[in-house]
Order: C-alpha cells, then sequence, then structure tokens
C-alpha cells in the first residue's frame, strides 16, 4: 500500500526571518526569469538556432517559475497564519473554559494601525473647528 502524502510540518521561525523570506521573492522572480531567458538564448545560439522562438520558450519557463515561487511563499505564509489563528483560538478557548479573560492576539495581520478606516484619528476635525477656517 502507499502512504498518504504528508505536509511538512510548520517550521518554527523568529518573525523577522518569515518576513525576509517574504522580501526577497522579488530577487527569486528576476534571478528565475533572467536565467530562462538567458538559458534561452543559449539554446537558440547553440543548439535549435530558432530565432527568437527558443529565447521566448526560455522566458516563458522562467516566468512560469516566478509564479511558482510566489505560490510556494503564499502556501507557506497561509499556512502559517492558519496555524497561529488556530493557536490563538486554542488559547482563548482554554482561557475561557478556566474562566479568566481571553489574552490579547499575538501578531495582528491588519495594516499595524497605520491609518485604517478603524483608526479613531481618522475623521476627527479637531484642527480647524467650525467657523474657523481650513487651511
Amino acid at each position: 500500500m502507499t502512504e498518504p502524502t504528508k505536509r511538512p510540518q510548520i517550521v518554527e521561525r523568529a518573525r523577522w526571518f518569515q518576513l525576509t523570506e517574504a522580501a526577497s521573492i522579488g530577487i527569486e522572480m528576476a534571478a528565475a526569469i533572467g536565467m530562462g531567458a538567458l538559458l534561452g538564448k543559449v539554446m537558440e545560439r547553440n543548439v535549435t538556432h530558432w530565432a527568437p522562438w527558443t529565447t521566448f520558450i526560455g522566458l516563458g519557463i522562467g516566468i512560469a517559475a516566478a509564479v511558482f515561487a510566489v505560490i510556494r511563499t503564499a502556501r507557506n505564509f497561509t499556512r502559517v497564519i492558519a496555524a497561529e489563528e488556530a493557536a490563538e483560538a486554542a488559547e482563548a478557548a482554554r482561557a475561557m473554559a478556566e474562566g479568566r479573560s481571553p489574552p490579547p492576539p499575538a501578531h495582528s495581520h491588519d495594516s499595524g494601525g497605520f491609518g485604517g478606516f478603524d483608526d479613531p484619528a481618522i475623521g476627527r476635525d479637531d484642527e480647524h473647528p467650525p467657523g474657523r477656517g481650513g487651511p
């Protein structure tokens, strides 16, 4: 019998390491596209002589590799976020069962408080009271 394929377990990493992994996706995309185009050009000159089609094929392979890199990174982050949310929900349920208040979320996945719609500072007109004129 064949064993069912198992997903690799989520590796606990520091938050800054997770963010550097996401930040490096741009470099990975550029490298994949560049290498695909370069290998297509080398094959065009030395093997096929199908100008410019071999270069386009190599470029397409590089773009496909870049798309797969983005999908892989997005899946990894989706799994990490789901695991964090499940751990927070379990902790909140445990706290409610013990009769204490649940802890605040460890990591917020919103805008970070940099002026979202729920920011209380937006919409206030304290600086310019009525009848005093505006800027």
